[in-house]
C-alpha cells in the first residue's frame, strides 16, 4: 500500500497507516505507475548485487525497460520524471520488533541512477549507449524481503488502462495462497485503497475493474459478478 491504487497519485503528507506487519508512512508521490517501474527493473536487470549497507545494486537496460514498460514505450522524459519521484519519496516503517525501542526505518525506495561504464549498441544512432546502474534504498529492499518473489513478469500489469485494476493484480499475485472460494471484490478494494473507501470510491473502482477484466483474465486474475468474488484462474494465451 505505499503505492497509491492510481496512476495519477497525489502527494501524501507523511499520514501513518498500518499492514499486516508493519506501520509505515509516505512523504511524497508514489502511484501504480512508479510501483510499473520498480518491478520492470527488478524484472529486466542483468545483474544485481548486495551494497554492504543493506541496499542493492542493479544493472539495467533502458531499452529492455522501457518495452517492458509500453508496447509503444514510455518517453525518456517520462521515465525520467518517475524515477525523480521514486528518488523523492521517503518511507518510515516501523516494525512490531522497533515499536518497543522507538527505532524505525526511514529511507528512500531509489538511491541513485547513474550510467554503468557497460555499453550497448545504439540501434537507432549507430553509436553505443549506456546501460544504467541503479540503486535500491534500505526501505525497498525492506519491502522487497516481505513479498514473493516477482516471479511474474510485470509487462501485463503495465498495460492496464487503471490504477485500481494494477493494485488489486499486484496484492493477488503476491499471495502465495487464495482464500477459499476467492477473494470478496470490495475486501480486495479496501485492501488496496484503504477501509475508508466511500460507496462513490467503490463503485468507481468496480466500473474500472469491469474495464480491465479482459486484461486481468490475461494476468490470470478473473472477477466473477454473480458471487462478488475475485480468484487465480488460468491465465489466457
Amino acid at each position: 500500500m505505499i503505492y497509491q491504487p492510481s496512476q495519477r497519485p497525489t502527494t501524501r503528507r507523511g499520514e501513518w497507516a498500518a499492514s499486516a506487519w508493519a506501520r509505515y508512512r509516505v512523504t511524497g508521490r508514489l502511484g501504480q505507475r512508479h510501483a510499473d517501474i520498480v518491478e520492470s527493473m527488478l524484472y529486466v536487470a542483468e545483474r544485481r548485487r548486495a551494497i554492504s549497507d543493506g541496499g542493492i545494486e542493479l544493472l539495467v537496460d533502458p531499452a529492455r525497460l522501457r518495452r517492458m514498460l509500453s508496447d509503444h514505450q514510455y518517453s525518456h522524459d517520462r521515465i525520467q520524471r518517475l524515477l525523480r519521484d521514486l528518488r523523492a519519496a521517503t518511507v518510515e516503517i516501523v516494525t512490531p520488533e522497533m515499536e518497543s525501542t522507538g527505532d524505525s526505518i526511514i529511507g528512500g525506495l531509489i538511491d541513485h541512477v547513474r550510467p554503468s561504464p557497460m555499453k550497448r549498441r545504439d540501434p537507432l544512432t549507430g553509436g553505443e549507449r549506456h546501460l544504467w546502474q541503479v540503486r535500491l534504498g534500505v526501505a525497498l529492499v525492506l519491502l522487497l524481503g516481505r513479498d514473493l518473489a516477482l516471479y511474474y513478469s510485470p509487462a501485463p500489469i503495465a498495460r492496464l488502462r487503471h490504477g485500481i485494476s494494477q493494485a488489486i493484480a499486484r496484492h493477488v499475485l503476491t499471495h502465495s495462497n487464495d482464500p477459499a472460494g476467492g477473494w470478496r471484490l470490495t475486501t480486495l478494494i479496501r485492501a488496496v485503497a484503504g477501509e475508508e473507501c466511500s460507496s462513490m470510491m467503490l463503485r468507481n473502482a468496480r466500473r474500472r475493474l469491469r474495464d480491465d477484466a479482459a486484461g486481468l483474465i490475461e494476468i490470470g486474475i478473473e472477477i466473477d459478478d454473480a458471487t462478488d468474488r475475485v480468484r487465480r484462474v488460468t491465465a489466457a494465451r
